[in-house]
């Protein structure tokens, strides 16, 4: 499991340089926001930064520990803003065909987004590390299809 954890970390640390979403910010309470959120000025959260923040949690052995990484993978053609609501909020943009992670408290989440003007809502209860797929696929008609359903 922890091999998994870290190919995908590798894959989404690789992929955070390209991304074409809404930079992501963390406060002093290590909240994830958007740049656009115009109640806090934030310090911006380094590509680095988030890679040292994210090898020590998958590292930490300590048994107090309260804190796991959650990754969402985004296998569906948009991108999206995965809204999570729990004992802190978070707010943390997905871009399509992408990985993205961040460090929560253990405990329960409500999960909401829009992935391709569908909603997707989900309580989750968090106490190891885990990755959340969101797989959608926009089916585009084919042609024969067309012709069949016309004879």
């Amino acid at each position: 499991m922890n091999k998994f954890l870290f190919f995908l970390l590798a894959v989404s640390l690789t992929s955070c340089a390209a991304s074409s979403v809404s930079p992501v910010f963390v406060d002093n309470k290590a909240k994830v926001i958007l740049a656009s959120d115009p109640v806090k000025l934030p310090v911006r959260l380094s590509v680095e930064q988030k890679a040292v923040m994210l090898l020590n949690q998958l590292f930490n052995t300590d048994p107090s520990n309260e804190k796991m990484i959650l990754m969402i993978s985004n296998d569906s053609d948009c991108d999206f803003t995965m809204n999570i609501t729990g004992k802190n909020n978070y707010i943390l943009p997905v871009a399509a065909k992408d990985t993205e992670s961040i460090v929560l408290e253990r405990g329960g989440y409500e999960m909401r987004s829009e992935v391709c003007r569908t909603p997707y809502k989900s309580f989750k209860i968090l106490s190891d590390n885990t990755n959340l797929s969101i797989r959608y696929t926009v089916l585009k008609p084919s042609e024969n299809i067309a012709v069949a359903a016309n004879q």
